[in-house]
């Protein structure tokens, strides 16, 4: 396979790290990647401040939800006349101190999957161990009784709106997040599929989208469930059950020789494209292209204005935008985290075996890296613009399940190998 010529920074070369100015808060050490001792006369640091510690044991799970960390208990089955139930404690924490506000026991029937808070009332989506639909409980925080219960998936919850988005076989549909009652919904087609659009990863919806085999194209409004705009595109079989989704504001379409693209929420025809996404399995809005994925590895970008192909790569196995770039991977055959150039496809450099946690602002973001053979990470902040790593700090006794969060008041979380978790603060 071709390499792409990495310009500047090569590939092989030792990725910068370096310290961060005084003053600066390491938080279990105040030594660089390199571990070599501060010389003489050098700035005198304060003693590292420790983590915050979570007790948890083996089956307990977390969740963050902007500046709370849900833990949610392994619990105690009980086996009833038609299903067995856990009763989980979900402990509540804010972050970034890590301090405890609440504990309330909640009946799940399987795998809980995801927990979110909206003013008292507490929601929890989870898994039923038998056939592997999905159901949705809310309960006001402390108390001992649900306020109600639904078969059906969690998506997403709107505390402007007052509503829970979920979503079962007949389509989506948003309930009183005190209540349960149904205030609105958007049913599917028996040829067709019904999603969400214009989202941000964790962030409520702005549409609901439906494409059908028989070639209607309609959209909603996620708030309210009016419709919006309605258009016929070419029926195309199997079009219901491809692997092409909303990108930001666009949705492609399978027109059976190629594909159109359409403006969302009024769909607008804009452009046709003849490239081959037939094996695309994902598509996502990279900024300046459209990122395509292939089945197992390769990827192409088009020109989210003309629907042109900019380029194509058998290399990458994945992309996201950050900023004016692409974080990139090239698989199992190389874990590296590469800095991609948009336009052309060309690396700019890596950060190694760094990890990118999320976003720490100004164009950064928090990176960890595990020494290999023990249960020490380093921690960082990862400069795309530059490749260059600033040094924050070292962890020890770490399991896995590394996360950060947020950008206001960010945290690094981790599983400690007793099973407890650790909050550091990052700043």
């Amino acid at each position: 396979m071709a390499l792409i010529d990495l310009g500047e920074v090569p590939e092989q070369a030792e990725t910068p790290v370096r310290k961060r100015p005084v003053p600066y808060r390491a938080v279990l050490g105040a030594v660089s990647l390199v571990l070599v001792a501060l010389p003489a006369g050098a700035a005198h640091h304060p003693p590292p401040r420790p983590p915050a510690i979570i007790p948890a044991r083996l089956g307990d799970t977390t969740y963050l939800d902007g500046d709370r960390l849900f833990l949610v208990g392994s619990g105690a089955q009980e086996t009833g006349p038609q299903e067995t139930v856990q009763n989980r404690v979900v402990s509540s924490y804010r972050l970034p101190e890590a301090r405890l506000t609440g504990r309330t026991t909640i009946a799940v029937a399987g795998a809980v999957t995801g927990v979110t808070q909206v003013g008292d009332v507490i929601v929890v989506g989870y898994q039923f161990d038998a056939d592997g639909s999905q159901g949705v409980v809310a309960q006001t925080a402390g108390a001992s009784s649900a306020l109600w219960r639904r078969t059906a998936r969690l998506v997403a919850t709107s505390p402007a709106d007052g509503i829970a988005l979920l979503a079962d076989a007949t389509g989506e549909l948003a309930v009183d997040l005190r209540t349960g009652a149904l205030r609105w919904q958007v049913p599917n087609s028996a040829d067709g599929v019904l999603t969400e659009a214009g989202s941000q990863a964790g962030s409520y919806p702005r549409w609901l989208m439906l494409i059908t085999d028989s070639g209607q194209l309609r959209t909603w409004d996620a708030h309210t469930g009016r419709p919006i705009a309605s258009v016929v595109v070419p029926a195309v079989a199997g079009r219901a059950t491809g692997l092409i989704w909303p990108i930001g504001d666009l949705i492609l379409v399978d027109v059976g020789a190629g594909y159109d693209a359409y403006r969302l929420p009024g769909l607008d025809r804009l452009w046709h494209t003849a490239a081959d996404l037939s094996q695309s399995w994902m598509e996502i809005d990279c900024g300046p292209v459209i990122c395509t994925f292939q089945q197992q590895q390769g990827m192409t970008a088009l020109d989210p204005a003309t629907g042109a192909e900019v380029w194509r790569s058998d290399r990458w196995a994945y992309a996201e935008p950050y900023g004016p770039y692409l974080l990139s991977g090239a698989g199992a055959e190389d874990p590296s985290l590469f800095v991609i150039d948009p336009a052309t496809g060309r690396a700019l450099g890596n950060f190694g075996d760094w990890q990118g946690l999320g976003p720490a602002g100004d164009g950064l973001l928090y990176g960890k890296t595990d020494e290999h053979g023990t249960y020490r990470i380093y921690y960082g902040l990862l400069d795309p613009a530059t490749r260059r790593i600033d040094y924050l700090g070292r962890a020890d006794r770490v399991s896995g399940d590394c996360a950060s969060t947020g950008e206001t008041a960010p945290v690094l979380v981790c599983r400690l190998i007793d099973a407890s978790y650790a909050v550091w603060p990052l700043r």
